[in-house]
């Protein structure tokens, strides 16, 4: 019984800090999405990367935008915003990929903290 009790309770550690590591990469992957751009905030993300893909397409090189606060913002260069938060996006999921990649192949709780 006390065999698998601490079975149990070290199964439950790995999970805790499983979750934990995967919450801060979410977390990582959010402020990695924060954009700066005309001294206001945007979150890059798929609907703004799109419609900012189609509002260049459109022939408008500048275009009023709403940044996270709710606020109307000119984008004088929307081809230069477009990247930005396209890059933005690109990096933040990547590294979000790549480290979720990583914690798959971990297998115990010591590995999970970086220990062994």
């Amino acid at each position: 019984m006390d065999k698998k009790l601490e079975e149990a309770l070290d199964f439950s550690n790995f999970r805790f800090t499983l979750n934990t590591r995967k919450q801060n990469l979410r977390l990582r992957m959010k402020s990695m999405l924060t954009v700066g751009y005309n001294n206001t905030i945007f979150s890059a993300s798929i609907e703004l990367i799109n419609f900012s893909k189609l509002i260049m397409d459109s022939g408008n090189e500048q275009y009023v935008f709403m940044d996270d606060n709710d606020n109307p913002i000119m984008i004088k260069d929307v081809k230069d915003f477009h990247a930005r938060i396209l890059g933005a996006y690109t990096a933040a999921v990547n590294e979000f990929y790549m480290e979720n990649e990583q914690l798959k192949k971990l297998r115990s709780t010591k590995q999970l903290a970086g220990i062994q």
